[in-house]
This record gives structure tokens, sequence and C-alpha cells, in this order.
């Protein structure tokens, strides 16, 4: 036990303390081995008929982005009726238990404690909101048990190097990227930056800001909680400022940012033929973007971290056309991540030829699985350190909406070139 470790517990159960996060030594111990617990203290082996428990872990419900994360939930819902139609793995049902977060880091670190503790689930899966992400990964590490980042983007999660951390989404650093490329091609010149108050805001405003100053664009920051409800002081300042910003790029990845689009547009500031608009985060791919922001939304950039249609496989037009035909709207790309993310678990698993943890770890970092992202592998560079465990092969391009209503599938791709889908980089509003 490290030093300073607190013990509590009953006689023969060693519970550590570490960061404010409750496990038993035991009990990872007898994980790792590959058995299962009894309430009583006996262990058996597990068995041809035992299901093989995956954890899930996202916002279901507020603070959180609840409306993902249902999202997510129902393709996480699809993957399991697929595989188990399949005859599960290693000749075992999949059996998936789901665990709400409601976006608090807390509620992460509760949740993953049932999923090691009660569930004893082999693996984990999911998150939408990288603060949360980082309070599950301690324990995922401190339990040595593999967790599959879905769409979470800051830096820190694979860059903090843990070998249990792995991710399908894309990083900041690569989406900001792309956005700073556009941004340049565009001829954009000047940006207002409204940010929210998070660690994956914070992350993708310090990723975005030396690229910005590298490619010579002008910038101003300014920072709002998560759960502002009025942005109208804000935006009236950008407004009034002189030289005129030619862009508002919103770093909201809640709902949020409905209201950041839609003051923006009833104060007259962007979108318009002076001003534009780009919202970083993902809520612009979400079914009720345009229920809540109507006319706001036409002209307003975003990036999408699924592959365009022009890019589509046989596993991506099926899974679309199921979502769609089982939930009555297009799939959002974050629900493509967390049906890749459970395959690849599963995919893992098979390779490995047991659920033991270290075998599976060891599985996932030779992961060549094709999903409807593409083809999945795992970098096992420190080069920089956010690569370790990344998807570095993650889809990330750009669209705008030329039209209400519009899924996010059928958008015009602007960035990059070589994925474009019309001749213009940025169409101003009239």
């Amino acid at each position: 036990m490290r030093t300073g470790a607190r013990v509590i517990g009953a006689p023969g159960i060693s519970l550590r303390r570490i960061s404010g996060v409750i496990i038993g030594t035991s009990l990872v111990v007898l994980l790792l081995a590959g058995f299962i617990v009894t309430p009583g203290g006996s262990t058996w082996a597990l068995g041809a008929a035992v299901p093989i428990k995956l954890g899930w872990v996202g916002p279901l419900s507020p603070p959180g982005d609840y409306a993902q994360g249902e999202i997510l939930k129902n393709a996480g819902i699809m993957a399991t009726e697929e595989i188990n139609a399949r005859g599960g793995v290693l000749g075992r049902p999949v059996e998936v238990v789901y665990e709400d977060t409601s976006g608090r880091p807390e509620q992460g670190t509760a949740a993953m404690e049932r999923l090691l503790t009660q569930q004893r689930v082999v693996a984990v899966f999911g998150e939408y909101h990288s603060s949360v992400a980082l309070a599950e990964i301690e324990l995922a590490h401190i339990a040595g048990i593999p967790w599959v980042g879905v769409d979470v983007w800051a830096n820190k999660i694979t860059g903090l190097g843990y070998p249990e951390v792995f991710r399908v989404a894309p990083t900041n650093a690569l989406i900001m990227t792309q956005i700073g490329g556009w941004l340049v091609a565009a001829g954009f010149k000047n940006v207002a930056i409204l940010q929210e108050k998070t660690d994956s805001g914070i992350n993708a405003r310090q990723t975005l800001e030396p690229i910005l100053s590298a490619k010579g664009i002008k910038y101003d920051v300014v920072e709002t909680d998560l759960n502002t409800t009025d942005f109208t002081a804000q935006i009236l300042r950008f407004k009034s400022q002189t030289p005129p910003y030619d862009m508002l790029l919103t770093l909201f990845s809640g709902s949020a940012a409905y209201t950041v689009v839609s003051q923006a547009s009833s104060l007259g500031f962007a979108p318009t033929a002076r001003t534009a608009i780009y919202n970083w985060g993902g809520p612009a791919l979400d079914p009720t973007f345009w229920k809540n922001v109507r006319e706001a939304g036409i002209g307003l950039a975003s990036e999408n971290v699924g592959l365009p249609k022009v890019k589509w496989n046989a596993k991506t037009n099926a899974f679309v056309e199921t979502f769609h035909k089982r939930y009555g709207f297009d799939p959002t790309p974050q629900a493509m991540e967390n049906y890749d993310a459970e395959w690849l678990i599963v995919d893992g698993i098979q390779r490995a030829g047991t659920t033991s943890s270290r075998a599976l770890i060891a599985a996932l970092e030779k992961t060549t699985w094709v999903g409807t992202r593409g083809k999945y592998a795992f970098s096992k560079s420190h080069e920089p350190d956010w690569a370790f465990h990344q998807f570095m092969d993650a889809p990330v391009h750009i669209i705008q909406y030329d039209q209400m209503n519009q899924s996010p599938l059928d958008a015009p791709v602007v960035w990059p070139r070589s994925l474009a889908t019309v001749d213009y980089v940025y169409k101003p509003r009239p």
C-alpha cells in the first residue's frame, strides 16, 4: 500500500483511498485474475454460461448532454444485439451495464466504482464529457481495467499515458489543427472566442491559441460558466468592438451552445454577411439542434468526427440505415463512435481468447478492425504525449449548413479540400 493511504473496511478486505476513490485491493487482484467475487467471499472462474459484462459510462441526465448520451446508449444497444445475434464472443453473450454520469466528474467516479466493485465488468467504454472522463480513467488505471473513450477530446486523457486508456475520438489537437487550417483558407483574420469554463473548453482554447498565433489570426477570448443561460452581455461586447470580428467561434460542447447561436443571431452579430459563426464540441450535430436554433443555424460551420459520405464503407451504410429505421433520425458521428467502441472491445476479447485485462489491453494495442469510421489502430507512440493509445486516423471534417433542418450527413463539406463537396471554403450568409 502506498505511504499515507488510509485503510478502512472489514478485516481481510483492504481498501485504498486514492484521490478520493475507494477501491478494494483484494477485489482488484481477483478481477485481474479473471474471477467473480460473491458477496460471501467465494470465487468461481468465469464459465461459459456467464455473460461477459462490459460497462458503459455517459450522461443520461442533466446537467450533462443527456440527449447525446441517449444516442450513444441507443447505438450501444444496437451493437450488443448484433454481437449476441452472431453468437457473442468466446461462446458467451455480451451484457452491457449502463451508468449515468450526469456530466459530473464525481458521478463518473461513483459510476466507475459501481461497475468495478459491484458489476465486475471486464472493460468500460463511453463518455461524452472530458472532465468526467478524466475522473473515470483514474479508477480504470488503479484497477487495471481497459477503458475506451468514445467522444472525449481533451488531450490529457491519453496524454497521461495510462496503459488501460484508449480513445476512438479525435483529440482537440487533431480537431484544432483542422479548424486552424480552415480559418486561414477561408480568410478569417479577427476571431471572437466564447468558451465554456470546463476542462474540455479550456483545453480546446489552449490548443487553438498557438495555432491561431502561428497563422497570424488575431483573437479575443471570453470565458463563461457552462450553466450560463443568457449571453447577451458577452455578445454585445463582441459586437461593439472595432475593428469588427469576422468570426464568432463558440467553444461549447453542451446545450448552452444553442442559446449562444440563437442570441448571436437575434442580436444581429452572427451569422451575418460580416461575421461568421462556428460551433465546436458537437451540439450542432445533435438532432435537437434545429429545434432549438431554427433559422439561426443556417450558415453555421462545425466539425464532424465521422466519415463524410464519400468515404462511407459497407458498415457505415448498414449502421446508418438500421439506426434511422429504428430511431427515426440519422445517427450522429458520436453514435458511430460508441457503436464501434463496443465492437472494438469484443474484437479484442476474441483475439485475446480471454477476458484477462492484460491480454485484452495487449490485443487492443494490436487492433486492425474496420468499423463505421474506418480502419482502427491505436498508436503506441508517446510523441506527442496524447498520441499514446489514440486512434490517430480518427476522421475530422468541417461542414457548413446551407439550409434549415439539414442533417449533418447531408451538409456541404468545406474542409479539408480533399473531401470537399462544394467549390467554396466558406459561404457568407446574405
